[in-house]
């Protein structure tokens, strides 16, 4: 995974890839104890003309690398990396309000626990629910953002029930 979190990080740092941030296992595994994932999405927003989603100068760059496509991954060293355009308003909010960590001495963005937890709630999915568990669990969350954004998104109802089942 290194190897892929170097290339995200010269994405960004060349300007093709301008607003990212690591999401969803990936992003929850740096904030709670690991579990076992196949890949790593990273969110982010794809410049537009004319109100269409621009992505080949970011697929041309990858490829030119020689980096492979498999299915809705790009293969980066071994690592299926899947490139997500934030399509949401919740997914760019996020994005935008991602924090920068280091990994081994890579500097990449990431997605804050608060923002994990509301997209978790969006999508809901069993292994949605796993990870909003585990990052209430094991994770100093801002209960304050976390409400903020769960209004903004209408989500605050189906978090309660959410907690209060478990």
């Amino acid at each position: 995974m290194d190897k892929a979190l170097k290339v995200i990080s010269r994405l960004h740092k060349d300007g093709v890839l301008v607003e990212y941030a690591i999401g969803d296992a990936i992003a929850t595994i740096y904030y709670t104890e690991p579990f076992a994932t196949y890949d790593v999405d990273i969110f982010f927003i794809p410049p537009e003309e004319k109100g269409i989603h621009i992505l080949t100068p970011f697929y041309d760059f990858l490829t030119k690398k020689g980096y492979k496509t498999h299915k809705e991954y790009i293969l980066i060293d071994e690592t299926p990396i899947q490139f997500i355009p934030a399509s949401t308003a919740l997914e760019k909010e996020s994005v935008q309000h991602a924090v920068a960590v280091k990994y081994k001495n890579i500097k990449v963005n990431i997605l804050r626990p608060e923002y994990l937890i509301a997209i978790s709630l969006s999508v809901f999915r069993l292994k949605d629910r796993e990870k909003i568990a585990k990052l209430m669990e094991q994770t100093k969350i801002d209960m304050k953002l976390l409400t903020e954004i769960l209004l903004r998104y209408g989500l605050k109802e189906k978090f309660e029930n959410f907690n209060g089942v478990r």
